[in-house]
């Protein structure tokens, strides 16, 4: 544990320490979904060029229009619902994790597209993380070009894996196991807490291919492994050699990430109403680069975790 606190407060000093780079990145996440954005977009304004004019005080979308328009909604269009706005987004997100609940094809593209743009930004943040300075743009360019095939591969198998664990371990427990004890169980009560259980169960399966899949990418970096496959073994290995403080460390981000959950969906709330307007969108914004920052000292400390126990020899 205590390897684990040492890591997380040098990568969180280094993700705070590094405004510029939090600010790339936001920019970088804005310029990745601009295609897509401006398509959306596009079709948007077709469908609201034949609403009724809307008053100018008016903070709320219409809930007719927004039904016709999901009715004959496809592709892009279809992912416009209301689980897109504020608090709902993450939470949407996190029930589609653990229920298996199914997205539409449209996101193919833009998931593809995010994939291959993050494979590119990993490389040169996790260069920089390793070295401890800045690389300058050229040096990040560089690193992030010269790692982005590996970490394109990585993140294929890591999709394998995850398709693995929906289709035999997801089944499984809530196909299988949930509806078998759940019909043995006397309430909604004792349903709800032994479907949190294997909700635990379900994320401990994704948080080991998440773990194998961060410690992978920094095999690349830090110790040079020359194909994918070597530095998938070289994470499994990591991870297993140092299961306790790899789990610690995640777990520290983990907690985290849910109090900074908790004040988001709290700060959405004013007096008992739902905020709306440019306040409603600086709070999701702040949340964004809030998780932005959350996410680069974790990798910051992974790094810094390998370095520690690498160079200690355990």
């Amino acid at each position: 544990m205590t390897d684990a606190l040492r890591a997380f407060a040098a990568g969180l000093r280094a993700a705070l320490l590094s405004p510029l780079l939090v600010l790339a990145m936001t920019v970088a996440m804005v310029v990745s979904v601009v295609p897509f954005g401006l398509v959306l977009g596009s079709r948007l304004q077709t469908a609201l060029s034949t609403q009724q004019p809307v008053s100018a005080g008016a903070t709320d979308i219409d809930p007719e229009w927004w039904m016709e328009f999901r009715a004959h909604a496809s592709g892009l269009e279809a992912t416009f619902t209301p689980a897109i706005i504020g608090f709902a987004a993450p939470l949407d997100n996190l029930s589609a994790l653990l229920d298996a609940s199914p997205r539409p094809w449209a996101l193919v593209l833009p998931v593809a597209f995010s994939t291959v743009v993050w494979a590119f930004l990993w490389g040169g943040l996790l260069r920089r993380f390793h070295a401890g300075r800045a690389l300058g743009i050229g040096g990040f360019v560089k690193a992030g070009a010269a790692y982005a095939p590996r970490f394109v591969a990585i993140s294929l198998a890591a999709l394998v894996a995850y398709v693995v664990l929906y289709w035999t371990v997801h089944i499984v427990l809530f196909n299988l196991i949930y509806d078998w004890l759940a019909e043995l169980l006397s309430s909604e009560r004792e349903a709800f807490f032994m479907r949190v259980l294997l909700y635990a169960v379900f994320g401990t399966f994704l948080m080991a291919v998440a773990l194998v899949v961060d410690y992978a990418r920094i095999a690349v970096v830090a110790s040079g492994s020359p194909s994918a496959s070597s530095a998938l073994r070289a994470g499994v290995q990591f991870v297993r050699l140092h299961k306790a403080a790899v789990v610690s460390l995640y777990l520290i981000a983990g907690v985290l990430m849910a109090l900074m959950l908790a004040v988001y969906g709290t700060s959405e709330v004013y007096g008992g109403t739902r905020l709306g307007g440019w306040r409603a969108v600086a709070i999701g914004q702040a949340y964004i680069i809030g998780r932005l920052v959350l996410r680069l000292a974790l990798a910051a400390s992974e790094v810094q975790l390998w370095r520690r126990m690498t160079e200690a020899g355990r």
